[in-house]
């Protein structure tokens, strides 16, 4: 079998697309890596090379260019063999499904609940998503000799204080009363984050409107507010609980906001990869905290921790329960003092901690790493 990979660009997205082609590659799929077409000569190549014999076309995301976006589903008619696209962000933001062309599309997505919502819309039905979590590259992420003295006896928080957004970020900016309307929605969602907070934006706006749900779910300017609350919550959550929860002998890496914030426990950024796994090995635990635009799909941070055999301490979702056995393996917060208690029995009791650590690596080892994701794919692929 031959697959055409397409590489996309981003701080972690290379190293997961490089560890999905060795993936392939150790299943005796020939791979022919190149990078997201953007100009037209690039166009008009893919076109050509995707005629010589490939049975698939591999893409993770679709690339931050609008034009490849626009010009996809004439490249899929033009080609017409399967693409396999997983998504490890929101689809809505690519334009799925309405930009892929049904009859050449296998779509995945990493978040279950945001599958199971677009797989419900009468466009998804036709061109529907199906779930796969992320994963780990045991090659990249694995456990180190224990330092006697650690680097970080306070654990640590890596990822940036938000994703960049500039169409939310104006909406937050220029909305009048924006940040008086978001207090009680944050006083509801920090104290129980199970709550999903695009509900809770969602009954909040229905409640002030006075209208239908499906009303103002129709209307682009209502689902704009909402995406902006939703974005600015998920600041706020961040915000809090690295702040609450990261302290002396701690270390925080992602963009050079987290230096306003936090001051000197802020360690710069951090190159994902080599890099990242000492950091991982050299820490008490690992804090993980999603980002707004996932809903219950798990991060990195959990399956890249967990390879290390380190404790991971991670905001509740139900794919835990599905994907682990959180219990023995991770330890998992609805709130800052339930993190709080749990941060302290997991600095109280090391062998304990690294007990359900070593549990987890080996979850990972058994069931989560890209070897058994690329498994999945090909598995649907030969079913088409």
């Amino acid at each position: 079998m031959r697959i055409l990979t397409l590489r996309t660009d981003g701080l972690v997205l290379p190293a997961i697309h490089a560890s999905m082609v060795r993936a392939f590659q150790t299943f005796k799929v020939e791979t022919l890596d190149i990078p997201i077409p953007q100009s037209e000569e690039e166009f008009h190549s893919l076109k050509s090379m995707g005629r010589q014999g490939f049975q698939a076309i591999f893409t993770l995301d679709l690339g931050k260019d609008p034009n490849f976006i626009f010009r996809l589903r004439d490249l899929q008619e033009s080609i017409r063999i399967p693409w396999i696209i997983w998504f490890v962000d929101d689809p809505e933001g690519y334009g799925f499904p309405e930009s892929c062309d049904p009859e050449w599309t296998i779509a995945f997505c990493w978040d279950r609940e945001i599958t199971q919502e677009v797989s419900l819309k009468p466009s998804g039905k036709e061109n529907p998503l199906i779930h796969l979590p992320l994963a780990s590259d045991p090659e990249v992420f694995f456990a180190e000799e224990i330092p006697s003295i650690l680097l970080f006896p306070g654990g640590v928080f890596v990822g940036s204080t938000a994703q960049t957004n500039e169409i939310l970020e104006k909406a937050i900016r220029t909305t009048p009363g924006f940040f008086e309307d978001l207090e009680p929605l944050w006083g509801l969602y920090r104290t129980d984050l199970k709550r999903s907070p695009q509900t809770i934006a969602w009954m909040y706006l229905m409640e002030k409107t006075g209208l239908r749900l499906d009303g103002i779910q129709a209307d682009p300017l209502c689902r704009l507010w909402v995406h902006a609350a939703v974005h600015l919550l998920g600041i706020w959550k961040r915000r809090e609980l690295v702040s609450r929860l990261i302290g002396q002998g701690g270390g925080i890496f992602g963009d050079t906001e987290w230096a306003h914030t936090i001051g000197a426990l802020y360690q710069g950024q951090i190159t994902y990869g080599e890099e990242l796994r000492r950091v991982y090995n050299h820490s008490a635990f690992v804090l993980d905290i999603r980002q707004p635009q996932a809903r219950t799909g798990l991060t990195q941070r959990i399956f890249d921790a967990s390879a290390c055999s380190r404790p991971v301490l991670t905001e509740y979702s139900p794919e835990l329960e599905i994907l682990f056995e959180p219990e023995d393996e991770l330890s998992f917060f609805a709130n800052s003092e339930q993190a709080l208690e749990l941060k302290k029995n997991l600095l109280r009791h090391p062998e304990e901690s690294n007990r359900k650590a070593m549990h987890a690596k080996n979850k990972v080892l058994s069931h989560h790493t890209y070897q058994h994701r690329a498994k999945q794919i090909l598995q649907v692929l030969k079913q088409r």
